[in-house]
């Protein structure tokens, strides 16, 4: 009799059971965290499943303060894809599938920056050929090898011969060295591939003038003040033609406006100074020739700047 008495129970154990397994169907749990590349979570993430499968179905979730999250799928069958976003990072895709009945699906989700992403492109584009040898260049520039990375830097241009960047190095490079025949060579040469690089247009103004074109020269020169109006040395350019004619009013505001964008240029400092002389302010030109002094030992104007400040 006893045996009869427990039968029932066991049986409605059974048909419980049976009922959650059939109402359970093709479901299966998922889990995670969103980090930053650090490793940090990232609270308050956006978490958005969509399933080409299923055009009508979308689910949002938050990570919490943990940066984790978990979601029940109804219809682990399908695959489902994991978009997700945060503020500062750039957006994450990733499509997942799951075993159904499941609950043991965990996932890290990780996020970049866009700066990350800048810098991991950068990366990429410095390993390939020609780059990377542009880049040991200018390991070999700071390190002070100039011949060294004057050879790195051909070895570049031989792999690719548009390197803007390689060619704007060499011709520094030659006119440091005193070439200025193949100085202005390789700053043509960069100016066919872009007439607005900054660093070719300088290098041809002075080359050329310094070779005796005046004409190019001044070619160049307007080019590059065109391009680079606030530059203290194009600044300072326009301010010298005031100079010349004696024009201290048309001066003054182009060399304030030169030392309003490098308190250091010394070309600016030593006329500012001389026109305040001018001008009967003996602080403040006493002021600015002290300045040029301390910043340019071994400027054009030093012994100049040297005697006047003794008299004020």
């Amino acid at each position: 009799m006893r045996r009869l008495q427990h039968l029932p129970v066991v049986l409605t154990a059974v048909l419980i059971l049976a009922a959650s397994l059939a109402t359970a169907g093709p479901q299966a749990r998922v889990s995670g965290v969103v980090v930053g590349t650090d490793g940090v979570p990232i609270p308050g993430a956006t978490i958005t499943l969509t399933s080409a499968a299923l055009p009508k179905f979308e689910k949002v979730l938050t990570t919490d303060d943990r940066g984790e999250f978990r979601v029940l799928i109804l219809d682990a069958t399908k695959v489902y894809l994991f978009t997700v976003t945060a503020d500062g990072f750039i957006e994450y895709n990733e499509e997942v599938k799951v075993m159904v009945g499941t609950t043991d699906n965990e996932f890290t989700f990780e996020l970049t920056t866009p700066g990350e992403r800048a810098e991991a492109q950068q990366q990429e584009i410095m390993e390939q050929p020609g780059y990377k040898q542009y880049g040991e260049a200018k390991e070999l520039l700071e390190a002070g090898e100039p011949e060294a990375a004057r050879a790195k830097l051909e070895e570049a241009l031989a792999e690719v011969p548009d390197l803007i960047e390689a060619l704007e190095a060499l011709a520094g490079l030659d006119y440091d060295a005193g070439d200025l025949e193949l100085a202005l060579d390789h700053a043509r040469r960069c100016l066919e591939i872009d007439d607005e690089s900054l660093r070719c247009l300088a290098v041809a103004a002075n080359a050329a003038g310094d070779l005796g074109d005046d004409a190019a020269r001044e070619a160049y020169l307007a080019t590059y003040q065109e391009l680079n109006p606030d530059d203290p040395a194009t600044l300072f350019n326009q301010a010298v033609v005031f100079l010349n004619k004696m024009d201290d009013d048309g001066a003054r505001p182009l060399l304030e406006q030169c030392l309003a964008a490098d308190p250091e240029f010394p070309k600016c400092l030593f006329q500012y100074g001389m026109l305040l002389l001018r001008t009967g302010d003996l602080e403040g030109a006493k002021a600015h020739l002290e300045t040029y002094i301390e910043v340019a030992p071994d400027g054009d104007d030093y012994a100049a700047a040297v005697e006047t400040v003794k008299y004020l």
